[in-house]
């Protein structure tokens, strides 16, 4: 797939079953594509035109996980041990960095990375013949 250059760091939420709340699982990819375009819409309960970023970002197949190995949202949720898992859901959060450190929440990321969205879909591409991937989108 061309163009994919890009460095990005997928975090995904799972529930801690001591305290009911999210935890963020990060994994670093290497080898992704990255798209941002300006988005817009009309909500009158907002006085009008709203604007906002979405972005569409491509994963290969082949792109470098550091290892980890993909796993469908249902058997993401449901493993035992995730340390080396990872996936795709809506809710999920993607930065357009590799990202270290250890606070790892929707707030944290975002007031530290300018480009940082929440997944709302993710397309299966893998089946595809000359190029398969996942296909992301988010705002």
């Amino acid at each position: 797939m061309k163009l994919c250059n890009d460095t990005i760091t997928v975090f995904n939420a799972r529930v801690d079953p001591e305290t009911g709340g999210n935890v963020w699982a990060p994994t670093v990819i290497a080898g992704a594509s990255w798209y941002l375009t300006d988005a817009s819409t009309v909500d009158a309960s907002k006085g009008g035109l709203v604007a906002a970023n979405k972005a569409t970002i491509r994963i290969p197949v082949d792109a470098d996980t550091g290892g980890k190995a993909y796993a469908d949202p249902v058997s993401y949720a449901s493993a035992e041990d995730v340390s080396g898992l990872w996936t795709l859901k809506g809710g999920d959060i993607v930065v357009k960095a590799a990202v270290a450190g250890s606070d790892w929440t929707p707030t944290a990321l975002k007031a530290a990375y300018a480009e940082c969205v929440t997944v709302l879909g993710v397309t299966d591409n893998r089946r595809a013949p000359r190029a398969p991937h996942w296909r992301v989108t988010g705002t």
